[in-house]
């Protein structure tokens, strides 16, 4: 299945909206079709693959009751999301409390794109003596903020959902890129 790239793909299916119904069979102009028509649930295997292809999340935090969002640079372990900080909102209210994680990829040439959202408890594994944790320090975490970031949160991932959509063109059997 090949996909419409470039700007012509992009105006025709945002600007003159070209879009088939869902669950459309017609072919649209000059016979493509949509890439897929729905959005697709990925498996817990696939969402852990995905979070291992990024550096770059986000984790969700409540601060004073209201969800606070946070990039970090981050790496993936044995059921658990690591990353680094400095002393903080992060780090005064994160330890114990539940949060969630996301990650995501979108590419504006063939509108193709993921998420993932991971959720759990966060905790502060900077002095933890468990092998666990010892496991997840041992990680490649490299922040790209400044300052140092001495302290280790790592969110022990209780619930995984992502999510695959293509809404590109497609002419069937034909080659467009």
């Amino acid at each position: 299945m090949a996909v419409i790239r470039g700007q012509h793909a992009a105006h025709t299916r945002f600007v003159m909206g070209n879009s088939p119904a869902a669950g459309s069979e017609s072919p649209g102009r000059a016979r493509t079709v949509y890439a897929s028509p729905d959005v697709l649930a990925l498996s817990a295997e696939q969402c852990w693959s995905r979070l291992r292809t990024q550096r770059l999340g986000r984790v969700v935090i409540n601060v004073h009751d209201r969800p606070h969002l946070f990039p970090v640079n981050y790496a993936v372990g044995e059921s658990a999301i690591v990353f680094r900080t400095s002393p903080g909102a992060k780090l005064e209210h994160g330890p114990g409390s539940i949060s969630c994680f996301e990650v995501d990829e979108y590419d504006p040439h063939t509108l193709e794109g993921w998420s993932v959202m991971a959720f759990g408890r966060l905790e502060d594994i900077t002095e933890a003596t468990d092998e666990a944790s010892r496991e997840l320090r041992r990680l490649a975490v490299k922040p790209d903020a400044p300052g140092s970031k001495l302290h280790w949160m790592a969110l022990k991932v209780e619930e995984l959902s992502g999510r695959h959509f293509n809404a590109g063109w497609t002419v069937p059997g034909v080659f467009l890129g």
